[in-house]
């Protein structure tokens, strides 16, 4: 780890906003929104994904097409260092609360991020499910 890189408490708090804007994102199904911050990274959900731009727009589309209301709890943040110089890696836990019409666990799962450092870009996204009700 070279000294240059920014302390890993200032990583944690940039890495942990980006995590619940996506959840937030995620929360309300906002297509555009979910474009403009992962559009440019690779992403990887257990039933497909995408590593090119122009693709980010259908993939959530289709994601996020139930019209039933959900919600994401993220915990156990963990950020470390990561392999690729300037870059840090991010593991969490989530939950995810499906509304019919009130709240159902739905989904465990984990979240794994590689972050950029210069501008705190997200470069890959990786979701995993522990357990769904599905």
């Amino acid at each position: 780890m070279s000294h240059d890189r920014q302390p890993g408490a200032e990583a944690r708090h940039h890495i942990a906003n980006l995590l619940h804007t996506y959840t937030g994102i995620a929360d309300r199904k906002d297509v555009d929104a979910a474009v403009a911050l992962l559009g440019s990274a690779r992403v990887t959900f257990p039933g497909g994904g995408y590593d090119r731009p122009g693709r980010a727009a259908a993939f959530f589309a289709a994601l996020w097409a139930s019209p039933l209301p959900h919600r994401h709890d993220v915990s156990n943040l963990v950020v470390v260092p990561g392999e690729i110089p300037e870059t840090w890696t991010a593991r969490a836990h989530y939950t995810r609360w499906v509304f019919d019409p009130g709240p159902v666990l739905h989904t465990l799962g984990e979240y794994t991020l590689v972050v950029r450092e210069p501008g705190w870009a997200v470069m890959d996204l990786t979701v995993t499910r522990t357990w769904t009700t599905i």
